[in-house]
């Protein structure tokens, strides 16, 4: 067996929700009165900004417009819970790739460095699909002294699942995200989703849908 832990880096590699997400902004900033539309385009552009905070706090900038980014965040939350009422899916190939793990014994882990609260809302929205126990380490913000690219979240799902880099596979789904875990010394697939297609992802093992091959091919190619 190659790897002993399986490391899924993002609520994006679990479930696509790239235009729920956009829409949740853009019902957000409709609530605070703000002029304020994110097209798809300019949400795969601001997609570079880790952190639902960070985006709105880098988009007022480049308007020179003071927002109150913490009050239209908690309402962007509030619009993407609404909008996960009716629940999502796994992408293609995760349930398949999560239950080879646990059946060859393979630790498992979220790492990710969004909000708690929206962590546990795409889990419950995921509960078709995914019992969240299967999860061996839930990482969110609160867990990251610094956010993606930065290797912090992955050095603390190393600890906390007493693995080695080396003894890990990642899977991403943006640059950013495979940038943090191949920081962290850890083999790193990238499973772009629809808005990430066109991004270059450095460093990888491979990009794609991810098979069972993945954990437990010898050696992997780019």
């Amino acid at each position: 067996m190659r790897y002993s832990a399986l490391l899924l880096g993002s609520i994006g590699v679990l479930a696509d929700t790239f235009e729920l997400q956009r829409c949740a902004f853009n019902a957000a900033f409709a609530t605070h009165d703000l002029d304020w539309t994110w097209s798809p385009e300019a949400y795969a552009d601001l997609s570079r900004v880790i952190g639902g905070r960070g985006r709105i706090q880098h988009y007022a900038d480049s308007q020179e417009q003071e927002v109150d980014v913490s009050a239209i965040y908690d309402s962007k939350i509030d619009a993407f819970g609404k909008a996960l009422e009716d629940g999502v899916r796994l992408r293609r190939g995760i349930s398949d790739l999560i239950a080879e793990a646990r059946r060859c014994e393979i630790r498992i882990a979220l790492v990710s460095t969004e909000d708690k609260r929206q962590v546990a809302l795409i889990l419950r929205a995921l509960g078709r699909d995914l019992d969240p126990s299967v999860f061996d380490y839930i990482g969110d913000g609160s867990k990251a002294a610094r956010p993606k690219p930065e290797p912090a979240i992955y050095r603390d799902a190393l600890r906390a699942l007493h693995m080695e880099a080396g003894d890990a596979l990642a899977i991403e789904d943006t640059p950013e995200g495979a940038a943090s875990a191949i920081e962290a010394g850890i083999d790193t697939f990238a499973y772009p989703g629809p808005a990430m297609q066109e991004r270059t992802f450095e460093g990888v093992i491979g990009t794609g849908s991810p098979s069972l091959d993945l954990l437990h091919s010898e050696e992997q190619t780019a």
